[in-house]
Order: structure tokens, then sequence, then C-alpha cells
């Protein structure tokens, strides 16, 4: 299901009803500023209401933020557990080029040593989302190369309040989000509940297991606030389980029933979960100048036990061997089928994958306002300490078994493969917010020191880098209406704990201009873009394999790119009377773009190879009835242009039949009816049409996205 628009950082005014009042946030560490203001932000800037964010109820991020302009996402699992989110055509990986905060804070699991979301904050429970791009990346970070998305939880109230939301729907889906919270004085708490459980749409041959997750997380919230001070406690914890699998479908066998997954498949799960804290200060010096700080740590374990090999044949290349008609195609279709025994010595082997991640860091940023003549200053400079250790546990062992009649019986233990890897890392930022009659500028520079180590328990790659990133954002005020935007920067990556020595991380140059207008509640954001990537890389995994099926977790250097297009964002209330208005948001965004040098590694990228998982078009038309009487309609149209899998597939002599996704349009409804101020109730139909498409392929077969999908929901706010 799409959101919507996303609302470009300025939106219309909105009535607040006393519970909203209630939960405004008292101050927070956002990326955007104020979003009624065209001016505040250098850039792309798009900011996803808590009421935005209502008008749909999705579960799936891959579905709230394919609604803004310049964002790419695709469904692997199709619940969006391990959400795929590209910015500017920045990597076909798992986000790991994109910096994802929560609160401000990294929420990758390790984000120097690590940065694929193999966990994602659970965006239930966001009352907001900021999708920043453009010059003031670079007071974020570390990973600058395109965007940063900023989720926004569930702020402590300015008074007693609650909120209780239950939905329900097909495949024995049930959500439940809660929270309560108070000011006391100068205390204030908030606790707060999520929990989720589903079936998921597919169904395992021959099994009565589920291909769905369960999802349960807590939070606490503490706050004191004095007259010139404030500090924030927060602590998190997080335990889920996926069913989830790697593997895919043959193309014949999507088509004829896309929610299918393959019998031999039954055991793989991911348990993953998560421990935080951090704690947030904010120090008035002046009336002008403010000191905000934030320490932060966090424990991510993740345990996989996923499929890898078939009757010798690794996962990545069953379905292609059966697709192009290769060697024992036959026997491998009639594996899967469960017709046919395995007869291969290591029949069917599962990999336990069992990692951990520690995250901490503290950080504290100076900001103030100055003159310097005619010209005001809004000055931003940032200092950050960083360290990530991922570890593989002790008792991560392969699992080896053979198919039997349709069932698997196991064979033996493998030899389990240990290994601690560490990065450490300074950064330091800057940026001044300079105006000047109808001038606005801001130019800003970050500095990253990093040192890694891919396995301090064997002899293993060791690098250290350092990177200095400029910018320069100008924005000039046309009228009350119309503002012109112009901005350049060097955007930067770190490769990873598994770089070897002398790896320099990915490096680009971003380049985007553009015009907002705005006028009461019409506004149109029309950005072009330009990235130019001197060293793209890639991060070979099982879910994202490098050229000749490299998974080893190591960094592969992948040329040079070129990436550009055009992100349009537009809203507009196109009638309103006394008794209902009709808002309409259209999101769209256009891109190309190719490979302009060759990788260093055999085998690699060629000069004018394609873009991987780069729809030229993507776009969602966002409409609806809000009538005063209590009840709104909405539905959002979705479109995703059919793609290339690999950068090879428009290479001369290529076929490239099964290197493409397929183009999707869906169609989803909702609506909603206030019983009373407090009571609300809704429903909503996801992909009305239940249109179905290949979406992913990535190394296993063909995935796509879900189902229709009908849920009934109530909200309480009190």
């Amino acid at each position: 299901m799409a959101l919507g628009l996303a609302l470009p950082a300025a939106a219309e005014t909105v009535e607040e009803s006393e519970a909203e009042r209630a939960v405004r946030v008292l101050d927070t560490v956002t990326v955007i500023g104020n979003i009624e203001d065209p001016q505040s932000t250098y850039g792309s800037a798009y900011t996803l209401t808590e009421r935005e964010l209502e008008k749909f109820e999705s579960s799936n991020v891959n579905s709230v933020l394919r609604a803004v302009p310049g964002v790419y996402v695709r469904d692997e699992d199709g619940l969006g557990a391990f959400p795929r989110i590209g910015i500017r055509a920045s990597s076909s990986g798992r986000s790991d080029r994109i910096l994802v905060l929560e609160d401000g804070v990294p929420a990758a699991m390790a984000p120097y040593a690590n940065t694929s979301a193999y966990f994602f904050p659970n965006i239930s429970r966001m009352r907001s989302v900021e999708v920043l791009k453009g010059p003031e990346t670079l007071l974020y970070g570390p990973q600058t190369v395109t965007g940063v998305v900023n989720l926004l939880a569930t702020a402590i109230p300015e008074e007693r309040a609650g909120f209780v939301r239950a939905e329900f729907g097909e495949n024995n889906t049930g959500r439940v989000h809660a929270w309560y919270g108070d000011q006391v004085g100068q205390v204030g708490f908030l606790v707060e509940t999520f929990q989720s459980t589903t079936d998921g749409f597919q169904k395992i041959d021959r099994s009565a297991r589920s291909a769905g997750n369960e999802i349960e997380e807590y939070i606490l919230r503490l706050q004191w606030e004095g007259t010139r001070q404030r500090l924030e406690f927060k602590g998190q914890y997080n335990d889920e389980t996926h069913d989830v699998s790697y593997l895919g479908l043959t193309d014949a066998d999507f088509k004829a029933n896309p929610d299918r997954r393959y019998g031999l498949s039954e055991l793989e799960q991911m348990n993953r979960g998560r421990t935080g804290f951090s704690l947030h200060h904010e120090f008035d010096l002046t009336d002008a100048w403010a000191l905000k700080s934030t320490a932060y740590w966090t424990d991510t374990e993740r345990h996989y036990r996923r499929l890898n090999q078939i009757n010798g044949v690794n996962i990545g290349s069953v379905a292609d061997t059966i697709n192009t008609g290769g060697t024992n195609a036959a026997l491998l279709q009639g594996i899967l089928d469960g017709t046919a025994n395995t007869t291969h010595p290591n029949g069917v082997r599962y990999g336990n994958n069992f990692q951990e991640f520690t995250s901490q860091g503290i950080q504290t940023q100076l900001e103030g306002e100055f003159q310097t003549g005619a010209f005001s200053h809004n000055l931003t400079f940032g200092v950050r300490r960083h360290e990530d250790e991922t570890r593989n546990v002790a008792s991560a062992n392969n699992e080896f078994y053979q198919q039997v009649n349709g069932a698997l019986v196991f064979q033996g233990l493998g030899t389990p493969n240990i290994n601690k890897g560490e990065a450490e890392a300074w950064s330091v930022w800057l940026g001044d917010r300079i105006s000047y009659g109808n001038w606005s500028f801001l130019p800003v520079i970050r500095y990253e020191d990093i040192k890694t180590v891919g396995n301090v328990l064997n002899p293993a790659p060791r690098n250290s880098l350092t990177n200095t990133s400029v910018g320069l954002g100008v924005n000039y005020a046309v009228n009350a209406n119309w503002t012109l935007l112009a901005g350049a920067y060097e955007g930067f990556a770190p490769p990873g704990s598994s770089a070897a020595e002398g790896t320099k991380g990915e490096e680009s140059v971003n380049y985007e201009a553009g015009v907002r207008y705005r006028n009461g509640t019409v506004g149109v954001d029309a950005i072009a873009f330009l990235s130019d990537y001197d060293n793209a890389l890639r991060l070979c995994l099982v879910a994202n394999p490098c050229p000749g099926g490299i998974v080893d977790g190591s960094t592969l250097q992948s040329g040079a790119k070129e990436v550009y297009g055009l992100e349009l964002g537009a809203f507009a209330t196109l009638f309103q009377n006394e008794s209902f208005s009709i808002p309409a948001r259209l999101s769209y965004t256009y891109t190309d773009g190719e490979y302009t040098r060759a990788a260093d590694t055999a085998g690699g990228v060629l000069a004018g190879d394609t873009l991987d998982y780069t729809p030229p078009h993507t776009g969602v038309l966002q409409f609806g009835i809000e009538h005063q009487g209590g009840w709104d309609v909405y539905a959002a149209l979705n479109y995703t242009d059919e793609t290339c899998t690999t950068t090879t597939c428009d290479r001369f002599g290529i076929d490239d039949t099964y290197l493409r996704t397929e183009s999707l349009f869906t169609v989803d409804l909702s609506a909603s009816y206030d019983i009373s101020d407090v009571v609300e109730v809704y429903t909503k139909v996801d992909n009305v049409f239940d249109e179905r498409a290949i979406m992913h392929r990535g190394a296993d077969g063909a995935r796509g996205n879900p189902g229709r999908y009908v849920g009934v929901g109530i909200r309480l706010n009190f």
C-alpha cells in the first residue's frame, strides 16, 4: 500500500484537536526546520506528518517512503521487515548507502562497520518521517552520498494523554500500538508498546508453518525540564521473529502462484532484537545559543537460519538454472516441488548466521544565532565520537539435510565461523545558515576520521581513512510564493569493516536545482538532480551478491556512475466548502544514468552499463474527501516502472528475460469515521485489484509485492 504523496517541506495548516495539541513535541532532534517555511531548508526536503501517516496506516516502511520523490524501494519479503531503500539511485543493496536516523540518532546496526538494514525501526510506531537531500545532509552522516531518512518516534506529551490503535485483518494479522504519558511539574514520562503478528501472505508447500512475523517492542521515555536545561532518557527493547526466506520462485512458478513458497525453505527463520538507551541534554547558554548533546548505546542481535544450498548448488543459481534450462534443471525443479530427492552429499544446507552488533557514541552540537551587519547567521558546529562492534557467535553452525519424499531429514552440523569486527570514528561538522535580504546561503563542511578492523580474532583487513566533504546551498525568495533553490556538495559513505587497506569509501559530487511554490493550500516542488559517483561501492552479501557470485561480506569497488533526474511533488485542495474538502497530492520521480568507468575488479561493471534497480519512472497520486461530519475517504494510485536487476542487462547480446523486474500499478483505499472526540474507526484495502508483479530478483529467484489486504481498526485518543 502507498501512503499517498509526501508533503513537500511545507504544509497546509491543519486545525489541531485537543489530543493533537497534547502531544505536540516539546523539543526533539529533527533534520528539517520549519516545514511551513520554504526558506528554512536548503535542498529537497519532505515531511510525512502524523496526519498523513494515519490516512493509510501502513505497517510497511516501503509503502510509506514510496510516496516521497527521489526515493526508491523494493519489496523483498512483502512485509517491509528488510527494506531496500535507495535515494537518487544510491545503491541496490539493503539501504546501505542512505542514513537512517531515529530521533536524530543513527539507527543502523553498525553505522560504520555494517550499515545493511537487517534491523529497521518499526514504522507503525512513528509519528512523523523526514526525508532530506542536498547539502544539509553533511550536518548528519556518516552516509551523506544521497540523503537522510529521519524517523520521529512518539514524544512525551505536554499534558496527560494516551493513545491506542488496534488493527485486525487478513492473514491472521493483528497490530496494537499504545502509549500513555504525562507531565508532573518539571518531570515528564511516556510508556509505549507496539505488538504485531501476522501469518504473512505466502504459503509454504507441505507445511503448516506460517510465513509471517511476530514483533513486540517496549519504550520508556523520561524527561526533566528546568529553566534553561532539558534532559531526556529513552530506553527501548525490541524482540522479533520473522519466518522469512531468501529463496524466491522460478518465473514459471511465480506466474502460476506468486504466493507460493517452496517447502524445503520451511525451516528458515530470523530472530532479531535490540536493546537501546540514549540520553539527550539541551542547555540554553543564552537566548541565542544552545548546546545539545546526546549519548547513545544499542545492542542488536540477528540470528538467521537460512537456506544456502540445494543439491550442491548455491541458492543464487537455482532459479536461474531452471529459468534458462541449465544443467540438472529438471532435477532441481523436482527438488523444489518436493517430488524428487536430493542426490548431492550436502543435500540441503542451512547456514546459521548468528551476529551481534554494538553501536555507541556521544555527540554534542553548538547552535546559535548572531548578526554581522546586514547578514543573519544560524551557526551549527558539532562533534561526534562513535564506536561499532560486530560479532559472529560461536554456536552458528551449518546444518545439513537430505530431502526424502518431500521431507527434510537431518544429517549433521558443519563448522562455525567466528569473527569480530570493529570500527571507530571521529566526526566534525560546521554549517552556517546565512540570510541576506531575499537570499539565504548554507556553506557546510564535514570531516570523518575512521579506523576499521575486519576481524580482531585473526589476521584481517585493517583500514584507516579520512574524508573531508564541503557543500553549499543557496535559496532565493522571488516573492512570498516562489523560491528558487540550488546546491552542490561532496557526498561520502564509509566502506565498512570488511574493507581492505586503502579502500577510500564511496564518494560522490551531488548537484540539484529547482523551484518551490507555496500559496495557501497549493504547493509545488520541482527539483532536478545530478549525482556523479567517483567510487561506487558494493557490499557483497547473500542478499546482494557481487559479480561472480561473491557473497563473503567483502566490499567491491564498482566503478564510477552518473545519475540524473527530476523530482516533482505537489499538493492542493481541489475543492472546499463548509461541508467537505477534496485534497490531492502528487509525487513523481524520473531517473536515468549509467556507469561511466569500469570497475577495478574483473567481471564487474563496464563503462556504459545501466543502473540496476533504478526504475525510470515512479509516481503516487493520492486524493480524498474530508468531511466536516467526521468521515474521510482516501485513494492512492501507485506506479513503479520496470527496471534492470543487474548492471549487465542492457549490454549488447545479453538476454535480459530474467534480468528485469515488472512494472506495477496498484490502487489503495481507506476510510475513517470519528465516532466521538475519543474514538475513531477505520478500514483499509491495500492493492484493491490484487495486482501482482516481480519486484525483486536478488540472486535467488523472483519475489513480488503482496496481494490484496483488507483490515479494520480503531484509534482511541484520550
